[in-house]
């Protein structure tokens, strides 16, 4: 699999937004980034399973691996607090960058595996804003 789209790296960005993340310190970044987890383990676990969370968790980590290192192990995106203790480990200025990277991933396998409109409903449902925010995007 290549790198996610723009598409997917622009909704990672929101919701790290929403949950107070980019443009904030290396903890408050940290920090979103767990409230991101959370909630998306809550709301896709009812439709992937919990081992399917994990392992599309576990393969995005071992997608964003070449760009950020810290990711070297699967332990790093295991739950919330690791993600953040990981991420708080790391360069400030490199942390909302990981943290968007990984969570574009995951919603690039994640919209492979139950499409598009499916995740972006749930993203909605999750993230009321998320709708009124998305990016127009030209049809081709």
């Amino acid at each position: 699999m290549k790198m996610p789209s723009p598409a997917h790296l622009d909704a990672a960005n929101r919701l790290l937004t929403y949950e107070g993340g980019p443009g904030g310190s290396a903890d408050e970044s940290a920090a979103a980034a767990e409230r991101v987890y959370e909630k998306l383990r809550i709301h896709f676990v009812a439709l992937v399973g919990a081992p399917g969370f994990q392992v599309l968790f576990a393969r995005s980590a071992s997608l964003t691996r070449r760009q950020f290192t810290a990711f070297g192990d699967n332990a790093a995106v295991e739950s919330s607090a690791k993600l953040r203790e990981c991420l708080r480990a790391q360069e400030p200025d490199a942390v909302a960058a990981m943290a968007a990277t990984l969570f574009a991933a995951f919603l690039s396998l994640l919209t492979t595996f139950i499409g598009e409109q499916l995740t972006t409903e749930v993203l909605r449902r999750t993230w009321p804003a998320f709708a009124q925010s998305a990016p127009t995007e030209a049809k081709k």
